[in-house]
């Protein structure tokens, strides 16, 4: 995976499956208990650990695409 289109790739596919299941779940449940404010809260929550779970995949990818280029 040294080519970044490749990962950009894997990402967006992540992405996708990762914001079906868990944001959509998530936030239907957000969305049929709470109101308000909470409400606001907690959908940016879902929001940041999304950013946070495809960050944390990122520089997983990285440090892959270092330890395959270190084999070389």
């Amino acid at each position: 995976m040294n080519v970044p289109t490749d990962r950009l790739l894997v990402m967006l596919v992540v992405a996708t499956g990762f914001a079906v299941l868990v944001g959509g779940w998530a936030g239907g449940l957000v969305h049929a208990e709470v109101t308000g404010w909470e409400e606001l809260a907690l959908r940016g929550s879902i929001g940041l650990a999304f950013f946070f779970i495809l960050f944390g995949l990122w520089q997983l990818f990285d440090r892959m695409d270092e330890g395959s280029s270190d084999e070389q």
